[in-house]
């Protein structure tokens, strides 16, 4: 099994994990979770290509010496993870469910994200 695949089935078996997309720069899909359509992953991989784009252009301009590598974006439902390389970018979408309240010294619930 070649190194790819290897990464595609940790990917697969990941608790919470509910598709992937592997495309080139172009926006091409060549690989996809099994169940995901078609369509669908066009358009994660067509979405997430312009998203790191325009992201790779903040990152150079903050600091030309730095280059974007991985970009996560957090929705209400899901997490989007994008690994961008030379060649291909890797999108991952993941289940997301924000943290329980964490009891604060009065008793209140205290959000962790907003303190």
């Amino acid at each position: 099994m070649s190194e790819v695949e290897e990464t595609i089935e940790r990917i697969k078996v990941q608790s919470g994990v509910e598709g992937y997309v592997i495309c080139n720069k172009q926006g091409q899909v060549l690989r996809r979770f099994p169940t995901m359509s078609l369509e669908d992953a066009e358009r994660y991989a067509t979405t997430m290509i312009s998203l790191t784009t325009q992201a790779r252009g903040v990152v150079r301009d903050l600091d030309p010496k730095n280059e974007l590598s991985y970009l996560r974006v957090r929705a209400k439902r899901h997490e989007i993870m994008v690994a961008y390389d030379v060649q291909f970018i890797v999108i991952v979408i993941q289940r997301w469910t924000p943290a329980a309240p964490v009891q604060g010294a009065h008793g209140t619930g205290v959000d962790r994200m907003t303190g």
